[in-house]
């Protein structure tokens, strides 16, 4: 079989398209949702993605970030920093800075702490409120989707089914999220949260109901199934 056959994809909204890797994104649907204004629209989709995924969509938001947590997402290079300390200057932000720490008399840079490299490590760095609502998302995750497998990617715990990823979640400064393409017919359940650009945004507070979490994981189950089919399943069961 020709080898670009064995690697066209075929998105939600019906575009095909040829990838080499197992990125699951497509070009023509990134192209369509790229912002057209505003400082976003300055770097190419690969960093967008990785703002996204830490739930930064506003320049405050971006300022809850230091310089190193950014360098340290996947798809996030060096090249981007001084747009966006240009921006944050010119909205009177600036990016949260290290801890300063007095040893023997003398001041140093305290290091941030060790970056997590699977979802125990991401949820054992955050408030407990936090952490409590991201640990019963994981379980409901993992209930509606027995057979899918945990992973850590982008610097977020996330979860793939048949191979391919499933959802990711993660923590911000003032809320929790699940990452991810929003399956069509959620919109009146979703009418009470905040929800853009594949983040569903919610509270430890407020969580997103069990059965609705169930029912956006198995759309998606179902939705990978129809176009990836069956093939490659282990059988072996995410940790709870």
């Amino acid at each position: 079989m020709n080898a670009k056959v064995d690697r066209q994809r075929i998105c939600p909204n019906g575009h095909r398209f040829i990838k080499s890797s197992d990125c699951p994104m497509c070009p023509q649907c990134e192209a369509m949702r790229a912002p057209k204004k505003d400082w976003m629209a300055r770097f190419g989709a690969p960093a967008r993605r990785a703002l996204e995924r830490i739930g930064v969509s506003t320049l405050k938001d971006l300022s809850s970030h230091s310089e190193k947590e950014l360098l340290a997402l996947h798809g996030f290079g060096p090249s981007t920093l001084p747009i966006l300390r240009r921006e944050l200057t010119a909205a009177g932000l600036h990016f949260k800075p290290r801890t300063s720490t007095p040893i023997n008399g003398m001041e140093h840079m305290r290091d941030l702490p060790k970056k997590p490299t699977n979802t125990d490590a991401y949820l054992e760095q955050l408030p407990p409120d936090q952490r409590s609502a991201l640990a019963t998302l994981r379980r409901r995750i993992l209930a509606a989707a027995p057979r899918a497998e945990e992973h850590f990617g982008y610097g977020l715990p996330g979860f793939k089914y048949n191979g391919h990823p499933l959802v990711y979640m993660g923590a911000a400064k003032e809320h929790v999220a699940l990452y991810g393409s929003v399956p069509a017919g959620f919109k009146e359940r979703l009418k009470d949260f905040d929800v853009s650009k594949g983040t569903i945004r919610f509270t430890p507070e407020k969580p997103l109901p069990a059965a609705l979490v169930k029912d956006i994981v198995k759309a998606k189950v179902a939705a990978i199934e129809e176009r990836w089919g069956m093939t490659g399943m282990s059988g072996s069961k995410g940790k709870k």
